[in-house]
């Protein structure tokens, strides 16, 4: 009985953690397909307690390639991946100014579907700016 016991703690274990790796892999396949082939246009920012609009102007967008190649409105391209750090999904950019400097930023995913993307941009010190985003 103790053998038999012993046996299903260990196939219960193995089954949740076979789960545990498979959802991280799973929902960075969710969100690279939500994302990619998709041009997204900023809508509007928030930084604290003020809000930007840019609806109804011509503005900053951002483009996703399946190929994890990212291009944007100010000409910057590169490469992007979908991570998850400490059950926050992220984009990370890594792009090279127009100067061939190299830069990395580090989004985290609000939420995303199929035509709207909320990100917080990362930054240092300060305060984040959550990022509104459409695909038209």
């Amino acid at each position: 009985m103790k053998q038999l016991y012993t046996l299903l703690l260990a196939a219960f274990t193995l089954t949740l953690v076979a789960c545990n790796k498979e959802t991280a892999s799973t929902q960075t396949d969710v969100m690279n397909n939500l994302l990619a082939n998709k041009t997204w246009y900023l809508d509007y920012s928030v930084t604290g307690t003020s809000t930007r609009s840019y609806v109804g102007q011509s503005t900053y967008f951002v483009t996703y390639q399946k190929n994890g190649t990212i291009s944007d409105s100010d000409g910057l391209s590169g490469n992007y991946t979908v991570e998850v750090n400490n059950n926050q999904s992220q984009i990370h950019v890594q792009v090279k100014t127009a100067n061939g400097n190299p830069l990395e930023v580090i989004y985290d995913i609000i939420s995303v579907g199929n035509t709207k993307l909320v990100l917080s941009k990362q930054i240092p010190t300060g305060t984040a700016t959550r990022l509104y985003f459409t695909n038209k």
